[in-house]
């Protein structure tokens, strides 16, 4: 593979080094992000490095930190790659439990076979012979021949149950693996089970770990079995008495710990420093001398993330010299004997555009600017990006870094856009794509409460406390003008979150003259709020079928249908899809015209979206198993004609934005990435 730009060629349809209009779907002119949830394999020279991940097997070179590839777009969701040390195969698991063997040359596929469970790692063997699969929750292990996916053997140890990330090594001879399962005696730990491949007999049950164990490798020499895990504790086995020969331990508060032996035989290990209040880094150390090799900040203080969970993931440390993770949900982070510093390139954006499901119009997650130049999208951990439309390329929509990344975006009848943030318990509202001050700091949201709302018109902007107090502020001047006391259920049990009373929902009406906020549990749930002379103005039990907003536009329509899931930006038109599917008039308070659903999809779609004109309304459906496509289609609202089908998307489909002019239709998903549909055959506008 000397001849990195011959040997691999781009994929199909590509134009150029534009890796946007890579593998696109029918009627798709466009895809900005490469996906999210990364798995990643380096080639045995060295030389190209692997990402598989939601949108397939992306190809880069690590010489110029650039893609060259990409494979299995088809179907995408792939969860779990492994490449044979003689580099001619790759090996992916996808979301429909189908493992694949591929040709490393072209990405073709030589043989696949169908997975009875969810597995959570794979491993080929030394001598290139057999490829490994560990199962999920359970301690089995099943064995193939590598080029052909033919079954070999599978093992299960005596305990069956097992953890859900399982770990999976050949030694290097090939006459042993091991794998874990949930140890006999220790609540959350789990032991080490080691199988004989000749006799296929449990040879060992080894013990010492006090949680989950993520990473077992067998040494180049095949004396020793390292294993490591969340314990940050590192144990070396001795094979023939399968006695602890090391323990390394005591590096601080670990989330992680990987360890990997050099082709020489020393032992190092990838250390993930993580805990609730600091930053959170990543470091190499020789174990035996303790000497640190590499550090870097991954994160910064890690409240201003949901969480870091899915580092299990996301961190590949490999031959004790080659590394790789993923940085911010943004970049991909490598670190090889060739380049022995850290290198970064943007993959992004990694993380997923977040979800409208059934929310309403304000705060929004997917949406143009007036001049279509511009699309704002809420990423779940990059907070709200601006994607510029003729370069393809993103920034984020605040600059201050400090902000954090839980935010919201609002789009004014103006065409400005706002971006409110909440970092531990305060609350700020931006102007997207300032450099100014923020125009609004407050204290006391709590972060499971309603989302921050901001009226239409842009002149006021409301968040609730844990307590209930609604704080109302004058956007212009930067004030508090109210501080309203929605009424909660006193908790029963302190020690039960779960049982808590909090503010669910916060919207304005149309003109921002009424507030709307709903409680979890309390009666009246919904409080309507007089925003010009700061009091209550109305009560209401909850409306399950279309929420508070849905409350403030239509009063006396009952829907036919399960959930209204949308209303138009001006208000004036609803949407209710299900099995009895309709558009609503808001000011003529009826029935507009029924829609037609594609048969067997009716309770699959789950966000919808109205043009800016109102002439045209676009739906698209979430995952349902067996459909290896999500569909997006697309009605003229006078006639209710479905008028275009769209398949791109391997999974949910999160939001839908017009441009202004209906020449594009951007739908975000859950796979990582924003597809761009071209509208210009479909609408003669």
């Amino acid at each position: 593979m000397d001849d990195r730009k011959s040997v691999i060629p781009a994929p199909a349809g590509a134009e150029g080094e534009d890796v946007t209009t890579w593998a696109l779907p029918e009627g798709a002119i466009a895809r900005l992000g490469r996906g999210c949830n990364p798995d990643f394999a380096f080639l045995p020279d060295g030389k190209y490095l692997v990402i598989g991940n939601t949108l397939g097997l992306w190809v880069y070179d690590l010489e110029t930190l650039s893609p060259i590839a990409l494979w299995e777009s088809e179907r995408c969701m792939i969860f779990h790659i492994a490449i044979s040390p003689n580099g001619k195969w790759i090996a992916a698991s996808n979301s429909d439990e189908i493992l694949k063997v591929l040709d490393i040359q072209n990405g073709a596929c030589l043989a696949q076979v169908k997975l009875e469970n969810y597995i959570t790692n794979l491993t080929f063997s030394q001598d290139n012979q057999y490829l490994a699969a560990a199962y999920a929750r359970t301690s089995t292990v099943e064995i193939w021949h590598a080029e052909t996916c033919k079954p070999v053997a599978k093992y299960t140890s005596d305990s069956e149950e097992a953890s859900f990330f399982r770990p999976v090594s050949f030694s290097p001879d090939t006459q042993m693996i091991a794998s874990t399962c949930m140890s006999a005696t220790t609540d959350g730990a789990d032991s080490i089970i080691v199988w004989n491949m000749e006799s296929r007999e449990q040879i060992a049950c080894l013990t010492g770990h006090t949680r989950c164990v993520t990473i077992l490798c067998f040494s180049p020499c095949g004396q020793y079995l390292a294993s490591g895990g969340e314990d940050g504790t590192v144990y070396v086995w001795d094979v023939n008495t399968w006695q602890q020969v090391k323990e390394y331990t005591d590096y601080g508060d670990v989330y992680r710990i990987i360890p990997s032996w050099t082709p020489d035989g020393i032992l190092r290990a990838a250390i993930i420093h993580y805990d609730e209040t600091g930053p959170a880094t990543i470091s190499v150390r020789n174990l035996e001398s303790n000497e640190q090799l590499y550090n870097d900040q991954v994160w910064g203080n890690t409240t201003d993330f949901s969480y870091v969970g899915d580092w299990g993931n996301t961190v590949l440390f490999t031959n004790g010299s080659q590394l790789a993770y993923e940085c911010r949900h943004d970049f991909i982070n490598v670190w090889t004997p060739e380049y022995p510093y850290r290198r970064q390139f943007t993959h992004s954006p990694i993380s997923f555009p977040s979800s409208t499901h059934s929310r309403e119009a304000f705060p929004t997650f997917a949406v143009f600017s007036d001049d279509g130049k511009t699309l704002a999208v809420k990423h779940h951990h990059e907070g709200v990006v601006l994607w510029d439309i003729a370069s393809k390329r993103s920034r984020p929509a605040v600059k201050v870094e400090s902000a954090g990344k839980n935010q919201f975006l609002y789009k004014t009848v103006s065409g400005k856009f706002y971006v409110a943030s909440i970092k531990d318990d305060t609350v700020t509202l931006w102007e997207a794509d300032s450099d100014r001050e923020p125009l609004i700091e407050g204290t006391g949201r709590k972060y499971w409460s309603a989302f921050p709302t901001l009226s239409s018109t842009g002149k006021l902007f409301a968040y609730a406390d844990e307590d209930g107090n609604l704080k109302v502020w004058d956007v212009q001047s930067g004030n508090q003008i109210y501080e309203l006391k929605h009424p909660l259920r006193p908790c029963e049990d302190d020690d039960d979150e779960d049982d808590e009373d909090t503010i669910c929902d916060l919207q304005f009406n149309i003109d921002g003259k009424i507030l709307a906020s709903k409680s979890n549990s309390t009666s009246p749930a919904v409080i309507l709020w007089d925003m010009e002379l700061g009091e209550m103005k109305e009560t209401s039990p909850s409306n399950t079928a279309t929420g508070i907003l849905g409350m403030l536009v239509l009063r006396k329509l009952k829907p036919r249908s399960r959930e209204v899931v949308h209303i138009s930006h001006d208000r004036k038109y609803l949407s209710s899809l299900g099995n009895n599917s309709y558009l609503y008039d808001v000011k003529e308070n009826d029935y507009l015209i029924r829609l037609s659903l594609p048969k067997g999809l009716e309770d699959m779609f789950c966000v919808a979206e109205f043009s800016m004109c109102r002439k045209y309304f676009a739906a698209g459906t979430w995952w349902q198993e067996g459909i290896e496509k999500m569909v997006i289609c697309l009605w003229e609202v006078e006639t209710g004609k479905q008028i275009a089908t769209f398949r791109g998307h391997p999974t949910d489909v999160h939001a839908l934005a017009f441009s202004p002019d209906n020449k594009l239709l951007a739908s975000t998903s859950y796979d990582g990435s924003i597809l761009l549909w071209d509208l210009t055959p479909y609408i003669d506008d």
